[in-house]
């Protein structure tokens, strides 16, 4: 799969994402002021708790708005790489875990995509994996992992 392709399916997975996070922080802000929640006495906290809820979820929805803003503007390009990895590389490293593909974004890590040549994860920089795997060149080591390609 190319970087291209990897970047596309990252927005799609966001803005996926992104659209149920506003309609769930749009609706919990909406339960929060609604009548029916008024506070029934001074113990009474639901009102309280769904301002909290709606808040947080404001908040990722603000996060993923920002992801969806880095990979937008992420520059890529899919010819052949023999420098260090960045942001934007796929690593290929072998381990414990036996051979993994990553894909080192801006943002919203943990995301894996299956491809044709087996998943590949999403780290970032301000993971541990992907701080061991920022600059590091083939034959390079990453924790237990030996860095076999970088793209």
């Amino acid at each position: 799969m190319h970087k291209k392709d990897i970047v596309e399916k990252l927005i799609a997975i966001i803005e996926h994402e992104l659209d149920i996070a506003s309609k769930a922080a749009l609706e919990s802000a909406e339960e929060a002021t609604d009548e029916e929640s008024r506070p029934e006495n001074k113990y009474d906290t639901r009102a309280l708790e769904t301002s909290y809820v709606a808040s947080a979820q404001a908040g990722y929805a603000a996060d993923l708005q920002d992801a969806l803003q880095a990979y937008k503007n992420l520059q890529i390009t899919d010819e052949p790489h023999d420098g260090p990895s960045a942001i934007g590389s796929i690593v290929t490293t072998l381990g414990n875990s036996g051979r993994e593909q990553f894909f080192i974004g801006p943002a919203h890590g943990g995301v894996e995509l299956e491809t044709e040549t087996g998943p590949i994860t999403v780290v970032t920089p301000k993971s541990p994996l992907g701080a061991q795997l920022i600059g590091k060149s083939l034959g390079g080591n990453a924790g237990d992992r030996r860095i076999l390609r970088v793209e």
